[in-house]
């Protein structure tokens, strides 16, 4: 035990510096009210699921540039008064899965937004990038904050909180936001670009302390960073400036809701320094789940048990 004390003891301990630039705040703000000068154009379709205890939708919203997002909209069929909402956010490359994955949380009295990231799932990417080198996300774009792909996909997000508050049936007091890895990054990323979340669950998050991340990460979305300056070298210090606005270790200061992180000390995807960066700069009331023995998987039993316990006494 005594290699792993000492392994979290540093992690506890580690300082990263933060690197935004002197427009950080006025290009989140710009951002902020291009997206919100524009309607939702929210529509909800009936799925009809086979399960007769909910009732389940498809949800289109638009997001940052008229990009129809897709999401299960999910509630309890016969809910009495107003309902806590939990908005979720899945990783790299996956998808919103199917409505019976979030039972666990609609026979407890949650409304669900379970959406699918732009470009993945059933939700397309209306945008354009100069450039798209590698043929992956998290490039698209990369030479331009204002084109890059998480701006669009941060404020995808805060347009879901949109969503949930102007829904009479949803408690706009109660909204939590939750996902892992990428799902976990934008999980951060959003609490800190809207107030209105009052809990986050992000799970060994990505775009967390990125220059560090890179030099630790073996896998994982942000080695095709590297692949991109490996081919174009003379970007790297454009590229390292853009992402700086991206970082949630400079947006982290901005949040305020109560914050649950969690790391896997084996995570090489992931890994736990660059979260613990983010993570000890917060402050917001938080927590920290810590897996001696665990890579990049949250789908541990005693971390789901303690995330069903945690929202329920915080949401």
């Amino acid at each position: 035990m005594h290699h792993i004390k000492e392994k979290i003891s540093q992690l506890e301990s580690y300082e990263a510096v933060r690197s935004m630039k002197d427009d950080h705040d006025t290009f989140w703000k710009r951002t902020l009210n291009e997206a919100r000068d524009k309607p939702l154009h929210e529509k909800l379709t009936d799925l009809n699921y086979p399960i007769k205890e909910i009732q389940a939708y498809e949800l289109t919203y638009h997001g940052f540039d008229h990009t129809p997002l897709h999401a299960h909209y999910i509630l309890p069929k016969n809910h009495d008064g107003k309902l806590p909402c939990l908005i979720i956010f899945h990783g790299y490359r996956g998808h919103k899965q199917s409505v019976s994955n979030y039972m666990k949380w609609v026979i407890q009295g949650y409304a669900v937004i379970a959406v699918d990231c732009r470009g993945q799932g059933r939700s397309g990417d209306y945008s354009s990038y100069s450039s798209d080198g590698m043929g992956t996300w998290v490039t698209k774009g990369i030479l331009d904050k204002n084109e890059y792909y998480y701006r669009k996909v941060y404020v995808d997000g805060v347009r879901a909180i949109d969503f949930a508050a102007s829904r009479p049936e949803i408690d706009e007091q109660r909204i939590g936001l939750m996902g892992a890895s990428m799902g976990g990054g934008i999980t951060l990323a959003v609490a800190a670009l809207d107030n209105r979340p009052k809990l986050a669950i992000a799970d060994m998050p990505n775009m967390c302390d990125i220059p560090l991340a890179m030099e630790q990460k073996f896998e994982g979305s942000l080695t095709a960073v590297d692949a991109y300056l490996h081919k174009y070298p003379e970007h790297i210090e454009s590229v390292y400036d853009n992402l700086t606005y991206f970082d949630n270790l400079n947006l982290s200061e901005r949040i305020s809701c109560k914050t649950r992180m969690s790391v896997g000390l084996k995570d090489l995807i992931c890994p736990p320094m660059p979260i613990y960066g983010v993570y000890n700069q917060l402050q917001a009331p938080k927590s920290m789940e810590i897996y001696p023995f665990a890579g990049h998987d949250t789908d541990i039993i005693e971390h789901i048990d303690k995330t069903i316990q945690f929202i329920n006494e915080n949401l």
